[in-house]
């Protein structure tokens, strides 16, 4: 019936059309009009239009449907073949990482939870810097780490020279400032992890058996001609048992060449406790990924890859992040200003200079008896990111459809109860980025309270350049260890790119399921 009075609707229209152009036409033609004129122009016309543009019509959506394939009875190999293929899917999109360790340095604290804590009382904001001013010589507004002075700092790192005396530059010498702690705090969370622990005994045996030299293993295999195949097998499957570790740094990319590389070799001299647990556990020397990347952003997708290939693959593998910005520069304030980008009393949507620092260190999903060792780890599930295709920066209503889509998908893995869910922002106080955010999550969670809820960090820390890509994650994992929610999920949410969008989620590790006493 619907179709039969949408194809009438259709038709009136059509010669509704058609007889005011007729009649027009009739009007300024100067000849008589006969009745063929009136039956030909005002009734078959209209009619044959209608019946033409209803056949093309039908045409089209012929085209568009795609011919419906036989229906067969699936084999049983093609059964077992979706299956393998929907478990493997859904392993993807499982894939996940433990966070053991995190560490940041801001401008509202020196730790992970002191800096969730004193964001959670609010009142710390940006304020007017002493030490730095703009092109017309107005102090700008910063959000400068206060406890780190370099000259202190230098006296007590010998093997650093002062700007003065050719040395680094000073925001490279900042950035190795505010690195430093979360370095070694994250760094100290290595020295009781283990991968020969058992569930019921924290001190293996394994470690105080004295190990097989060659010579034990392979000189009696001589003898016998037996054992050796089985200790060339037993050494092979300890190869392969071996842990990785790779350190991925990420510094600003806008630093030269040869400061990333000094920089890089300065972090390195600090890494001892690194180099030995690699000796005390017998792992791989660990491979340093120092590549800058444009855009904070892209190092989701890079860390996206390898809990995928954690998912493949069992081996043993840690992955320990870097991330330190700053802004705290006269030269970069300069250059923000140039570009348009620096917020000034006459340019307000510009972004506010900050500086900061964070450290994550992930481990493998099947990491050996991780509940024994570290059971406050967070699971950091696969992120998922977005691309908005018109700039947040642009003039205009700045749509949310994008973030819409990558937190719904999001929380359509976690499935949390939404007064349970933390979300940590990268927001400041840019209405572009706020209404985005506050927009979206109106959309998929109705029921959050934004006041309680969420957590804008850039509105106390301004922006943190590419230490933004850490920062939110380990401040989501501190708020879950503040938080006392059983089913609690919290997200970082990067809404600070004008068009990278990227959301994590992170939950606590599960409790210990219950086992039975044999009766």
């Amino acid at each position: 019936m619907a179709r039969i009075l949408k194809a009438l609707g259709l038709g009136l229209v059509i010669a509704t059309i058609v007889w005011l152009v007729t009649l027009w036409q009739w009007q300024n033609a100067e000849r008589d009009i006969g009745m063929s004129d009136i039956v030909v122009q005002l009734i078959v016309l209209p009619l044959l239009l209608t019946l033409g543009l209803l056949a093309a019509l039908w045409g089209v959506q012929r085209l568009r449907t795609p011919v419906a394939a036989p229906a067969t009875a699936p084999s049983a190999g093609e059964g077992a073949a979706d299956t393998a293929l929907s478990a493997e899917a859904q392993a993807q999109r499982d894939a996940s990482a433990w966070v053991l360790a995190e560490a940041v340095h801001l401008p509202v604290g020196t730790d992970a939870d002191t800096a969730w804590s004193i964001l959670q009382a609010g009142g710390a904001r940006p304020d007017l810097d002493a030490h730095l001013q703009d092109l017309d010589g107005l102090p700008v507004f910063t959000a400068r780490v206060p406890e780190i002075e370099l000259d202190d700092w230098l006296l007590a790192h010998g093997e650093l020279s002062h700007p003065d005396e050719g040395g680094l530059p000073s925001a490279v010498l900042r950035a190795l400032a505010l690195i430093e702690a979360p370095l070694h705090q994250v760094l100290d969370a290595l020295t009781s992890l283990r991968t020969d622990l058992t569930d019921g005994d924290m001190s293996s045996a394994s470690d105080e058996a004295p190990a097989l030299n060659d010579a034990e293993a392979f000189g009696k295999a001589h003898l016998s001609g037996v054992a050796r195949p089985m200790a060339l097998a037993q050494q092979a499957s300890r190869e392969a048992q071996r842990p990785r570790v790779t350190v991925r740094v990420l510094w600003p990319s806008h630093w030269q060449e040869a400061d990333r590389e000094a920089a890089t070799a300065w972090l390195q001299s600090q890494c001892g406790t690194l180099l030995d647990w690699v000796a005390t556990v017998q792992a791989h020397a660990p491979a340093w990924q120092v590549t800058p990347l444009a855009q904070a952003e892209s190092l989701w997708a890079e860390i996206d890859q390898h809990l995928l290939r954690w998912a493949r693959e069992p081996r043993p593998e840690l992955l320990l992040i870097l991330a330190v910005d700053s802004a705290i520069d006269a030269d970069r304030i300069d250059h923000l200003q140039s570009v348009g980008e620096l917020f000034t009393a006459q340019h307000q949507t510009g972004r506010v200079p900050g500086e900061g620092a964070a450290a994550l260190l992930l481990a493998h999903p099947q990491w050996p008896h991780l509940r024994a060792q570290m059971p406050e780890a967070m699971r950091l599930w696969r992120p998922v990111c977005g691309r908005r295709d018109k700039s947040a920066d642009v003039a205009g209503r700045i749509g949310c459809t994008t973030l819409t889509a990558v937190l719904t998908e999001v929380l359509q893995r976690t499935t949390p109860p939404h007064e349970s869910l933390m979300v940590v922002s990268d927001a400041d106080h840019r209405a572009s980025r706020t209404g985005e955010l506050f927009e979206a999550l109106q959309g998929v969670a109705p029921e959050l309270d934004p006041l309680q809820q969420v957590t804008r960090v850039g509105e106390a820390c301004g922006d943190l350049g590419v230490a933004r890509a850490l920062v939110l994650t380990a401040l989501a994992c501190a708020a879950l260890r503040a938080s006392d929610q059983a089913q609690r999920v919290a997200v970082a949410t990067h809404v600070q790119s004008p068009h990278e969008r990227v959301v994590v989620a992170l939950s606590p590790m599960p409790p210990q399921p219950a086992v039975l006493e044999a009766a």
